[in-house]
């Protein structure tokens, strides 16, 4: 089985890589993970119609800051992966201040906190940094600068189908987008990449489809490519959120009457 320590040097591993939903620091990801459970990476390519969606192009940032008029560097994505809005397109110029702060994110009640913001599906800009930074900014104008591009690519994702006795499948699903976020989600990557390897050396009865997709369109672009399979899948799970200190949150079935329902609900205290 995996130890608690090889899971913690496995978020290590992966906290700093810049993912996104598509891209290089997906690719990167999947390898890391491959090196605990077996995995088959599948690469299916920008504008591919699934079900109501398409495959989004793949995103690209090679830089992006912002300087006051001085030059003095303020704001910088080399320095926090969770610095500038996911997906942001191009921009080079001279802006005023509160044109600034309408494309600044910020959490004012955790002020020394960077939160995390992307634009997916609409052409925007802009930048995440902490409310005391925020505040810092009284210049009347600022250059901002994001180099950036969306390009003809693939969405990547990560599959390990382990078979067992019986063709009755259970699927567990973890999402590989999020960068520099260690309960959202290094710590669901790192459980799964943990239960798969441990899974492929242990004798099943069951199925075992493990799943590692970029957030809903990962998910929707699997469904879309395996209409036929899913009527052996008899429960299902998702994996985040599992680096905190608060117990398990489980989202039952519409019905709740599910065999998963009953195994995940918590038993009753024995009496004494």
């Amino acid at each position: 089985m995996t130890d608690g320590d090889t899971l913690y040097d496995l978020v290590r591993q992966l906290y700093p890589i810049p993912r996104s939903l598509t891209g290089d620091g997906v690719r990167a990801t999947l390898t890391a993970i491959a090196a605990h459970v077996p995995l088959d990476v599948v690469e299916v390519p920008s504008g591919t119609p699934v079900l109501d969606w398409t495959v989004p192009q793949e995103w690209v940032l090679r830089e992006a800051w912002v300087e006051d008029l001085t030059g003095r560097r303020i704001i910088d994505a080399a320095d926090h992966g969770l610095t500038v809005v996911g997906y942001s397109v191009p921009v080079d110029e001279v802006v005023e201040r509160d044109v600034l702060l309408a494309h600044l994110h910020t959490l004012p009640e955790q002020p020394d906190r960077i939160p995390y913001r992307t634009s997916y599906y609409a052409e925007a800009w802009g930048f995440c940094t902490s409310q005391r930074l925020a505040a810092t900014l009284i210049d009347e104008r600022y250059r901002v600068h994001i180099d950036a591009a969306r390009l003809d690519g693939a969405l990547t994702y990560g599959e390990a189908v382990l078979p067992g006795s019986s063709t009755d499948e259970v699927v567990i699903t973890t999402h590989i987008c999020h960068p520099m976020l260690a309960n959202d989600n290094a710590s669901g990557m790192a459980v799964l990449a943990g239960l798969g390897g441990w899974l492929a050396a242990s004798p099943r009865r069951l199925t075992y489809r493990l799943l590692f997709l970029p957030g809903t369109i990962g998910s929707i672009t699997w469904l879309a490519r395996h209409r036929g399979d899913l009527g052996a899948i008899c429960a299902g799970l998702t994996i985040a959120g599992l680096g905190d200190r608060g117990s398990h949150t489980y989202k039952r079935t519409e019905r709740e009457d599910a065999w998963i329902d009953r195994a995940v609900r918590p038993r009753a205290p024995r009496p004494r």
